[in-house]
């Protein structure tokens, strides 16, 4: 969740592609595609794991597509010490494309970004391609905090769902409509678009009416990020394959249970395209009961999301 405000600005404007190997796998012979959403905490370093650990939640997933942000880890100084989504790259032996302190790793070929490298085209099969898109949302502020009245910045406390609209869209709107500019002109190819990333805004869908009145969240909210997306036609994995928001909250941060810490769901998978149909999404964390896959020492904390997807023919 947390960035440096000097460092948000690098990463957008230093987006560059490492290519560690110049080959990629492909799937012809299968119809399951894995993706996973993953903030590493600092590199890892947020919880005092070194990359490996990361590399082995990678596994865990059996994502062959992992969005991830918060990939590098910093000197007291605030300098950049290491990109540790490099070191796991090698450790897998995959192919990374850069985007800052956030990029897009994956075992396949990439074959093309977008202009200003908010997403690539991926090569998945003889004749398969998809376009991934990955994002790190600006932190602050976090509207959620606001609405409880928890001190995060220099921000105002807030009470209504206008206010909480306003300030989000203060924050992350512009970014927003950036990764839609960039979305929009490659949608006429008809292959397949995924969205995965850290939005530090909840989900228009999870803040409901029915979710305020099991005492979820605060109030009805619909949050301007996630509904921008659905408004062109993504949908949100998680929610498809667990329409019920009550039942099924599905919170990714914070995967630490601090004290007067308020936990909600702000990772995402987002994919569109008629090929793709949802086969099973799970949050991964701690091993203590409340993440779908559970992993000792886990290194982040926010919960990863991993969803599995069976491409339509």
């Amino acid at each position: 969740m947390l960035k440096n405000i000097s460092i948000i600005i690098l990463s957008l404007c230093c987006a560059c592609s490492t290519g560690v190997k110049k080959t990629g796998t492909t799937d012809s012979d299968r119809d399951t595609l894995r993706v996973m959403t993953f903030n590493m905490w600092l590199g890892g370093d947020g919880g005092g794991q070194p990359p490996e650990k990361s590399a082995e939640v990678i596994r865990v997933s059996e994502a062959k597509i992992v969005g991830m942000q918060e990939t590098r880890s910093y000197n007291k100084g605030g300098t950049v010490f290491s990109d540790n989504a490099l070191k796991i790259t090698r450790n897998l032996g995959w192919n990374y494309f850069s985007q800052g302190d956030y990029g897009i790793l994956t075992a396949y070929a990439i074959v093309d970004s977008t202009k200003n490298k908010l997403g690539i085209k991926l090569k998945i099969g003889s004749n398969r391609y998809l376009w991934v898109f990955n994002c790190h949302l600006f932190y602050i502020p976090y509207q959620p905090y606001q609405l409880a009245g928890k001190p995060y910045g220099n921000f105002p406390f807030i009470k209504t769902e206008e206010e909480a609209v306003h300030f989000a869209k203060s924050a992350r709107g512009k970014e927003v409509d950036e990764y839609i500019r960039e979305i929009k002109p490659i949608l006429s190819e008809g292959w397949p678009v995924l969205l995965t990333g850290d939005f530090n805004e909840p989900s228009f869908l999870d803040w409901a009416t029915t979710a305020a009145k099991a005492g979820l969240c605060k109030l009805k909210v619909e949050w301007p990020a996630t509904k921008a997306f659905s408004d062109i036609g993504f949908s949100d994995a998680f929610r498809v394959m667990y329409p019920d928001e009550v039942k099924y909250p599905g919170e990714t941060w914070s995967s630490i249970d601090a004290p007067g810490e308020i936990h909600d769901r702000i990772d995402f998978v987002f994919y569109r395209g008629k090929q793709l149909k949802v086969v099973n999404a799970r949050t991964i964390g701690f091993k203590d009961g409340k993440s779908g896959i559970g992993v000792n020492d886990y290194p982040s904390d926010h919960r990863a999301v991993t969803v599995n997807f069976e491409w339509i023919k």
